[in-house]
């Protein structure tokens, strides 16, 4: 196992990427891949997975859905989702290529990786972290990984090196950074049919061999069974998307209620907000997979032993121990750290909440065997249990990474939403004009007609968005910038740092949605600068729920600044640019009652 660390973004490229080979569709890809398998190396630890009560799809095979799915609509209607239709980049290797040896680089990491293949596993990981700890120091680089962020970490790279840097790792783990956005168009299309990433290996850990889920998720899984699983979220997704805008609307006034009733004299919110966005972001998600309302916003406050008072408490201590066990050296990988057991602590907290709806829902269909069953009297939860091949395990898992990554992200967005417009009365101003004569009952089809909403929303993205580094593990050898760049290599996109640059976005530092008025490809001048902006990221391994996110995001926008006006009168709020990034300073906006 090799790890490099960026400041605040871990490096992973574990043993499974090398355990297990998928092979490209004919016609996608000529080229064997080397795909992750969901069984990470353990290192001793002592084996306390419970496994879940799994139910067979065959219980409800008598259980017809009473719908006409040919409508199902594979495009977001949001902007955000929109990109250009483009031809697949395809890599020509000629004699004019340039060796993959040849791409510049750290000299430092050129040296170390000539010595680290003599140095078993755990040298290795010790060998690592004392790099990393001289990285960080400014032993090397001057200190650039003790900057504030990753954005700043790939500048300089990119400053010394140029658009394409090499840092070598051993046994061939080598991490290839690029930093244009044609660059990244190249990839995403020729990655084939089963696009590959490695990140979060505490979470499969925790899932393939404590948990021991046959399957780690979706967010993880590679390979047929990905493809499989993610083509049954998603037609269930959408289906659940169509009727659930009424819901989220009722969830948005309740979240209304709360601010006015938390706000102090001044109409400013608490130091710890962050958390009510949160309640926000868990009570829409219930609402979409549940099919009900938990209470996180109830005027009483959560009780800490209740459903939605260890829901939030686990999703906030995971969070947390994730972060902690993916910086720096990995040591819970051979015996169990703090930071292991807290995250074993919140996501068994989280599995013990989550189970006991799974279980509902396969009571509830039972009760409906002999009823009509139709879309609009079942759950998502309800829709995947009737899927076949699908069981509770594999629900769970879905669930578990809707919870812990969808909720952070959508908490993130939202946040930095509130902060840009706050600091532009400008734009408020705008956004007013176009919400204030929507009707009382919105749709997706109203929101979609919101033009500036929209921009608002991919301008935000756009500048803070919820994964600032894109990840992938080259499927096929490729050209790049006339470098040979072999399959097996990792490859990190600086996506975050694209949208600072002013040759793909005039006034890049500024708030400006009406750039995505601007013309027919939305915004960008041209078909690869659509690459320059990927904030839910892009392909087959794009966000699963992003139309749901966004259909969030608009109807709180409409029912938020039909009722307030928002100040913030504090410091510069940056985002954390960690793995599960967050706002770096409390969220104290006003939120000030219109006339």
């Amino acid at each position: 196992m090799w790890h490099f660390k960026l400041k605040y973004f871990q490096i992973s490229i574990p043993k499974r990427c090398l355990e297990k080979k998928y092979y490209s569709d004919s016609v996608k890809s000529t080229t064997a891949t080397v795909l992750p398998t969901q069984n990470a190396a353990s290192f001793g630890l002592p084996e306390k997975g419970q496994k879940l009560e799994t139910t067979e799809h065959k219980v409800f095979s008598d259980i017809k859905i009473q719908s006409n799915t040919s409508d199902i609509i594979k495009t977001s209607p949001f902007l955000t989702s929109d990109l250009p239709n483009l031809k697949p980049v395809t890599a020509i290797i000629d004699s004019r290529s340039v060796p993959f040896d040849d791409i510049p680089g750290p000299r430092t990491l050129r040296l170390i990786s000539k010595f680290w293949g003599t140095i078993p596993v755990m040298g290795t990981e010790v060998a690592v972290s004392i790099i990393q700890s001289f990285l960080s120091g400014g032993k090397f680089f001057g200190g650039i990984l003790s900057w504030g962020g990753n954005a700043k970490f790939f500048k300089k790279f990119f400053d010394i090196y140029g658009p394409v840097v090499r840092l070598h790792g051993p046994f061939g783990s080598d991490v290839v950074l690029l930093s244009r956005p044609e660059h990244a168009s190249a990839v995403f299309q020729n990655e084939g049919p089963y696009p590959a990433r490695c990140c979060l290996d505490s979470v499969e850990k925790y899932r393939s061999e404590y948990r021991r889920y046959r399957q780690a998720g979706p967010f993880l899984m590679y390979g047929p069974d990905w493809e499989n699983l993610r083509k049954t979220i998603e037609q269930s997704l959408h289906k659940s998307v169509t009727q659930q805008c009424e819901q989220i609307e009722s969830i948005c006034e309740e979240f209304i209620q709360r601010i006015c009733t938390i706000r102090n004299k001044q109409d400013e919110m608490p130091p710890n907000f962050k958390n009510e966005i949160y309640k926000w972001c868990l009570e829409c998600l219930c609402s979409v997979t549940l099919n009900k309302k938990l209470g996180f916003l109830d005027s009483s406050g959560l009780s800490a032993t209740s459903d939605p008072g260890r829901l939030l408490d686990g999703l906030t201590g995971a969070t947390e121990a994730i972060r902690k066990c993916e910086y720096g050296f990995h040591l819970w990988k051979f015996m169990e750290t703090p930071a292991w057991k807290l995250l074993v602590k919140n996501c068994d907290m989280i599995d013990s909440v989550l189970n006991k709806h799974v279980q509902r829902g396969i009571t509830s269909l039972r009760d409906k065997k002999d009823k009509n069953v139709t879309l609009e009297n079942i759950s998502l939860l309800e829709i995947l249990l009737l899927k076949e091949g699908v069981v509770a395990e594999d629900i769970m898992t879905v669930l578990l990474d809707m919870f812990l990554i969808g909720v952070n992200a959508t908490a993130h967005t939202v946040a930095f939403l509130f902060y840009h417009l706050a600091r532009n009365p400008r734009c408020q101003i705008k956004l007013y004009e176009e919400v204030k004569t929507s009707g009382e009952n919105l749709s997706k089809e109203n929101l979609k007609n919101m033009k500036y909403l929209q921009a608002c929303i991919k301008e935000s993205l756009r500048l803070d968005p919820p994964i600032p580094i894109l990840s992938r593990l080259l499927n096929n050898d490729l050209v790049i910038h006339h470098y040979l760049i072999p399959k097996g290599t990792h490859i990190l996109f600086a996506t975050h740092l694209n949208t600072f640059r002013e040759e793909y976005f005039e006034d890049a530092q500024k708030f400006k949605p009406e750039r995505w008025l601007s013309n027919e490809l939305g915004g960008f001048g041209n078909e690869f600068q659509a690459f320059a902006s990927l904030p839910f990221g892009h392909g087959p391994k794009a966000c699963l729920a992003k139309e749901i996110v966004e259909m969030e995001m608009a109807v709180l926008l409409v029912k938020v600044f039909k009722k307030f006006r928002l100040e913030y009168n504090y410091g510069d709020i940056q985002s954390s640019n960690e793995l599960l990034a967050s706002p770096t300073k409390p969220l104290k906006f006003r939120f000030i009652s219109r006339v």
